[in-house]
């Protein structure tokens, strides 16, 4: 989950208001699988009026060390209005399934550690519970997210954000749902309404099989800023080779 920086005039801006999440996030799941190994490839891209666009795209490289441990590592690149794509960040992200197959709720502890390019914005940690459940064909996820920037050059108290996502299983070549992400500013001390960001909108799910064991699950969503004022769109997608 990388912080978007392009120039050191964009990060006063954006350290002001909410950034805990970015155009290229997912949402994050507890399911590990021992042994399984995944490539993993994100993009987004985020529209505001009056603003450049931001375009945002990882790639990882994951493994399932046990049932209840999935570790990946990944580089990220980011790109605002017509610049160039330039190197963002590389992270060693970590998830860990806290409870049973007999549980009514799965819980997860999410871990991230980030190197940014940018060193003036130091090094990025992110954590949280990660919580899902089933509900027939339904399945729920809600995550909750703590995010800092330790040794920076600039004042950054802990931020806080959430996910969400509904997604409805169908008899049909893809499932369909709903995605959301938003945050709230300082953990401790929520900014105002109009300075947070809450975004949600449709998403489809879906998989291709290669081979028996290889196989492609993908998820995309356009998501809405709930604040008329802001007027932004975020396009999302993700892919997951398994093999």
């Amino acid at each position: 989950m990388k912080i978007v920086i392009a120039s050191s005039a964009l990060i006063a801006v954006m350290f002001s208001t909410p950034v805990l999440a970015d155009p290229d996030d997912s949402i994050l799941t507890n399911y590990s699988e021992n042994g399984l190994r995944q490539i993993d490839f994100k993009l987004g891209s985020l529209g505001q009026t009056g603003q450049p666009s931001q375009d945002a795209s990882t790639l990882g490289f994951g493994y399932g060390f046990t049932e209840n441990w999935f570790s990946e590592i990944y580089v990220g690149y980011v790109k605002i209005g017509s610049g160039a794509t330039e190197f963002d960040s590389a992270a060693w992200q970590n998830t860990f399934l806290l409870t049973n197959s007999q549980s009514p709720v799965d819980v997860g502890l999410y871990t991230e550690i980030e190197y940014e390019h940018d060193r003036t914005a130091g090094e990025q940690l992110t954590f949280g519970p990660l919580l899902q459940t089933e509900l027939g064909l339904t399945k729920i996820n809600f995550n909750l997210l703590f995010q800092r920037n330790y040794f920076a050059d600039f004042s950054n108290p802990m931020q806080m954000g959430y996910q969400w996502q509904v997604k409805q299983h169908l008899n049909l070549p893809v499932d369909l749902g709903i995605q959301g992400f938003g945050e709230f500013g300082q953990w401790d001390h929520w900014a105002a309404q109009k300075d947070q960001s809450h975004r949600l909108g449709p998403a489809l799910f879906g998989k291709i099989a290669l081979s028996e064991k290889n196989v492609i699950n993908y998820n995309a969503a356009i998501l809405f800023d709930v604040f008329d004022q802001t007027h932004a769109t975020t396009f999302r997608m993700q892919a997951v080779l398994g093999f």
